[in-house]
């Protein structure tokens, strides 16, 4: 976490403008229906752009940490999900999809990730425009494909985590790396919070029911 950076008027302007989208993005996805594939492919097209632009940075300013830099956050897990479903159209992986684009996109903007440079680098911008690009897609896929979360969403979810930190676990184990992610650094506490939060948005929208599951196959 960046101590110098959170809840100072450069972040606070960035939450408020954040907000803004939230409130503006599904009107961004309607009448979006007749052009999906070709919404869904710029989708991915742009994940994969926003990473590899990420990468290229780290390098050409030299900050580049096997450590720290390698794309296997819960965010950029998240975003491989995200490509799995549009592209590949594995569509049961929407369960986890929804908590985890929630989850790791407005949380990680609110506890902003700590990046060692100062307020404003293209680092910060990258890092907004992907939590950007996985709330979308998370609208997208209610308001346009009509995706619901199933019954199974909580058994999803903790069978993923479990996938997830495990594969962290074994790569720090096999590498002697000490791989730092938000929620998966190895404190336990992390974990649990990470986990009890994917979890916890389920809980309204399995009580009310108020999406549809209509996927176009």
């Amino acid at each position: 976490m960046n101590g110098d950076f959170i809840f100072s008027k450069e972040h606070l302007t960035i939450l408020l403008l954040f907000s803004i989208f939230l409130y503006v993005c599904p009107k961004l996805t309607k009448n979006l229906l007749p052009y999906s594939y070709i919404v869904e492919k710029v989708i991915c097209a742009l994940i994969i752009l926003e990473i590899v632009s990420e990468q290229v940075s780290l390098i050409s300013m030299g900050g580049y940490d096997t450590l720290n830099s390698l794309p296997i956050g819960p965010g950029r897990f998240c975003s491989y999900i995200c490509i799995a479903i549009l592209y590949f159209k594995r569509y049961q992986l929407f369960n986890v999809f929804f908590s985890w684009s929630l989850v790791c996109s407005i949380g990680e903007i609110i506890f902003f990730k700590s990046i060692p440079y100062r307020f404003p680098n293209i680092l910060y911008f990258l890092l907004i425009f992907s939590k950007m690009i996985l709330v979308y897609a998370n609208v997208y896929l209610i308001e346009v494909r009509k995706f619901k979360v199933s019954s199974s969403a909580i058994k999803d979810n903790l069978i993923t985590c479990i996938i997830y930190f495990s594969f962290l676990f074994f790569l720090n184990i096999f590498t002697n790396f000490n791989f730092n992610r938000d929620f998966s650094n190895f404190n336990i506490l992390n974990i649990i919070v990470f986990i009890i939060s994917t979890n916890i948005v389920y809980i309204p929208v399995l009580l009310f029911d108020k999406f549809n599951f209509n996927i176009k196959r």
